[in-house]
């Protein structure tokens, strides 16, 4: 239920590696789906695990930014932590750091993560972060928090797409993970449209684009 007169607004912290970020992300793309928000605040830092997230700025802005009543903090985390632990050690530090955040104030969501624009066809995704996505989602269950299969949702339609225009969303010629301005409206609509199904207190906040959701459900630009 939305807000109103002296009642705090809700809010939304994005936290999470450089998929997420205001850069190379679609942390921009999911913002500009808001509307009326206390704040959507970035808090994403390239390079960045479960673990050496909270060595940065951005987790002690966290930790302020949760004492706010009803902000909620979107987490998504798995390209870093792949090249450095295993999935056993992801699922305990996302358990660790999700704690964390909860005993902030806010209250958690997980995401599996966004999709490598890696194919082994024209029209098949090759993505090696299934195990560890595989993980958030255990860790969601266990800890009773929503989970947005952003994974699950980014390989479908980029599987629809094809690789052609796929490449469309590079963030440069040759990096098929990070993304463009035009690859952060589409995977931050995919976001958005899961959040509106998923976190219902937060569902009046999320801006509807039946348009383009129609494109992405159809494997279109």
């Amino acid at each position: 239920m939305r807000a109103f007169g002296t009642a705090v607004l809700f809010g939304i912290l994005l936290i999470g590696d450089s998929t997420v970020t205001a850069e190379k992300g679609w942390g921009p793309g999911f913002c500009a789906d808001t509307t009326g928000l206390a704040q959507c605040t970035n808090l994403a830092s390239s390079g960045k695990t479960t673990v050496t997230w909270q060595a940065q700025t951005q987790y002690k802005d966290m930790i302020t930014r949760c004492k706010t009543a009803n902000t909620y903090a979107l987490i998504q985390f798995g390209h870093n932590d792949q090249k450095v632990m295993t999935t056993t050690q992801f699922a305990a530090n996302l358990t660790s750091l999700t704690n964390k955040i909860k005993s902030a104030g806010c209250s958690p969501v997980l995401l599996t993560s966004l999709a490598r624009r890696t194919f082994s066809s024209e029209h098949a995704t090759s993505d090696s972060l299934g195990p560890y996505s595989a993980e958030t989602i255990k860790v969601a269950s266990s800890l009773g928090l929503p989970l947005l299969p952003l994974l699950a949702d980014s390989r479908a339609y980029l599987d629809k797409l094809g690789k052609t225009n796929a490449m469309k969303f590079n963030y440069a010629s040759d990096d098929t993970t990070h993304l463009n301005s035009l690859g952060a409206k589409y995977f931050g609509r995919i976001v958005a449209d899961e959040v509106k199904s998923k976190v219902s207190a937060l569902s009046s906040y999320i801006v509807s684009d039946t348009a383009l959701s129609a494109k992405i459900a159809a494997g279109t630009l």
